[in-house]
């Protein structure tokens, strides 16, 4: 089961529709920042399973905040990721809060950064922004899973071609003389 990833999309639904025709996904899911993307993704594919959450920029209250889902056996915690404190390169509470909801897989969005690590077992991921990204590259996430396991993980650029993820800065060591 293919599944794409977007988060902070902001209005700016081009690139996600380009990517829904040319990756035929069998599922998209949407972290918020602009949740009424995710409604006019619904809206135009009624047959595509769209999961979404809200981000700190959306106000729907009938968005919800998080979610449990479980594609294909594999279970993902689904937040924006501002109430679990993400913040730049650090996933904040996500990994925690997913282990709590017996989930291996946490998706969020907030920081515009790609992200990808595991942290006390669960496998943490942030596809980047789609619209507004914070590296100067526009970015989703592609999750490929089959019977109760992630198969692959590959980021995208909004014309599909494969992204590294997001690594921390390496700071020079310096030498006096």
């Amino acid at each position: 089961m293919k599944i794409l990833v977007f988060s902070d999309s902001h209005g700016r639904t081009l690139d996600m529709y380009g990517l829904i025709e040319s990756e035929q996904p069998d599922a998209v899911i949407h972290l918020g920042d602009h949740y009424e993307d995710a409604c006019d993704l619904r809206r135009s594919y009624p047959n595509l399973t769209v999961y979404a959450v809200r981000g700190n920029n959306d106000f729907d209250p009938d968005a919800p905040l998080f979610s449990v889902i479980a594609p294909a056996g594999v279970r993902m915690y689904l937040t924006h990721g501002h109430r679990e404190r993400a913040a730049w390169l650090q996933s904040g509470n996500v990994a925690a809060r997913a282990a709590e909801e017996g989930c291996t897989i946490a998706l969020y969005g907030h920081t515009h950064l790609r992200y990808d690590r595991t942290e006390g077992g669960v496998r943490v991921m942030n596809p980047g922004s789609i619209s507004l990204p914070r590296d100067g590259r526009a970015s989703c996430l592609m999750l490929d899973v089959q019977n109760g396991a992630l198969v692959s993980a590959c980021f995208l650029d909004p014309d599909g071609a494969p992204l590294l993820p997001e690594q921390p800065k390496q700071h020079k060591k310096f030498r006096w003389f």
